[in-house]
């Protein structure tokens, strides 16, 4: 027989939604791993602008219209509480679709990361790192004080502790910080050491204003715990005795979010915030002070990973981690960190949880979840990954649904080609 095969001319009609046997008695998803002759009617090969119900019923998914359809919109977060959007280069919170508050201004083109803390919006982009409280904006990278000038009078009667017994100089260690209007407290500035007598009662020092107060601690002579020895919401100019401390500093060693940040992630009070460094060809995840999202001690609290980070999200374990490379979880329980797959994660906002705080993720490979993690897709369906993806967990029409948004292309993984 010449010509095409008969089996190749017989071709299935089309499904539409508005068919009536447009049901599946035990639908499996969309499947296009697998021989479409083997699929039948249990599943779609590809499935356009349609929504499958939990009982197996396709129908048309629901259009939308646009929330907002002025300016430039270059990032979104909202949910549970207020809508923050980035408009161009400025931080506006929208109370309503005509209702647009200024919150700040020049911020970075750049793609941004989101999360909450307290029913605040902490973000950064690599470049800026910021708070949104209702209508007001706070800088989430605070500046540190600098002591300007330091000095010890000079002692003029001296009591030696013992008669005949000489002293040699004694080391006193100062330093600031400054207090924020709404309480935080910043890392210390640099320590300044003072060599002066033991029985020295007045050191002098300068410290430029910022803030609303600045706090001084100093070490009493040859000691080593920094005490709060004076503190002023006007003055620049400071004179205290170094042995009358009060509270006891324990931020030393502590600075500020690190510069390029580009991931954040909150769990327990802490602050889990990560930067690509491309001389190392890896990306460093520091983790904050405890209830002190605004402090890190970056040489100590910090998990290494291999790749370009792409993902920080809390789950039900920990921190899940995914790089463009890898995907790790870090067990808050045990601080351990442990490699899941070596497959990476599609850049942008690729996750979110579902109300038992499980993770889901869009990586190279489909969606996954975790934990415990499991690959959801990789055995049915072989997609593109995209280069930028945006997801989230919906919850509509009784369903929940996680809904990825790809930009781009890109290879699928161990896609199957039909014979033709």
């Amino acid at each position: 027989m010449s010509g095409a095969r008969p089996w190749r001319q017989q071709v299935k009609p089309r499904i539409t939604p508005d068919d009536e046997d447009a049901k599946f008695s035990a639908f499996t998803g969309v499947v296009n791993t697998h021989s479409r002759k083997d699929i039948g009617r249990k599943a779609l090969y590809v499935g356009d602008n349609v929504a499958i119900s939990d009982t197996g019923k396709i129908t048309r998914r629901d259009g939308y219209t646009a929330y907002r359809s002025s300016g430039t919109v270059r990032a979104a977060y909202g949910g549970a509480g207020p809508l923050y959007v980035v408009d161009g280069d400025t931080l506006l919170r929208l109370a309503s679709q005509t209702d647009a508050r200024t919150l700040t201004t020049g911020l970075a083109n750049a793609p941004y990361c989101w999360d909450t803390l307290n029913g605040d919006a902490y973000f950064v982009n690599g470049t800026d790192a910021g708070i949104a409280r209702g209508d007001a904006y706070l800088p989430w990278r605070l500046n540190v004080p600098t002591i300007t000038t330091a000095t010890a009078d000079p002692v003029t009667n001296v009591s030696p502790y013992n008669m005949g017994e000489s002293y040699n100089t004694a080391t006193f260690r100062l330093c600031a910080t400054y207090e924020t209007s709404d309480g935080r407290e910043t890392a210390p500035s640099e320590v300044v050491t003072l060599y002066a007598h033991p029985n020295t009662s007045i050191i002098r020092c300068t410290v430029p204003l910022g803030y609303v107060r600045t706090n001084l601690y100093c070490t009493a002579a040859d000691d080593t715990v920094f005490r709060k020895v004076a503190t002023s919401t006007t003055t620049t100019g400071f004179t205290f005795n170094p042995a009358r401390g009060t509270t006891t500093l324990t931020t030393l060693g502590t600075s500020s979010i690190p510069a390029g940040v580009t991931h954040i992630a909150f769990l327990k009070g802490q602050c889990f915030a990560g930067a690509y460094l491309p001389a190392a060809r890896m990306s460093a995840v520091w983790i904050s002070q405890p209830f002190a999202p605004h402090l890190f001690n970056v040489s100590k609290d910090y998990l290494p990973v291999s790749g370009r980070l792409a993902l920080l999200l809390w789950n039900n374990k920990g921190v899940l981690i995914g790089t463009d490379e890898a995907i790790y979880q870090y067990d808050d329980s045990t601080g351990e960190l442990e490699l899941l797959v070596n497959y990476g994660v599609v850049p942008g906002l690729p996750g979110d949880l579902d109300a038992q705080s499980v993770a889901y993720f869009w990586t190279t490979r489909g969606i996954c979840r975790a934990m415990p993690f499991e690959n959801l897709t990789e055995k049915d369906v072989s997609m593109p990954p995209g280069s930028r993806v945006s997801a989230g967990m919906v919850y509509l029409n009784g369903m929940q649904q996680f809904i990825a948004v790809t930009q781009g292309g890109g290879e699928p993984f161990n896609s199957r080609k039909e014979r033709t």
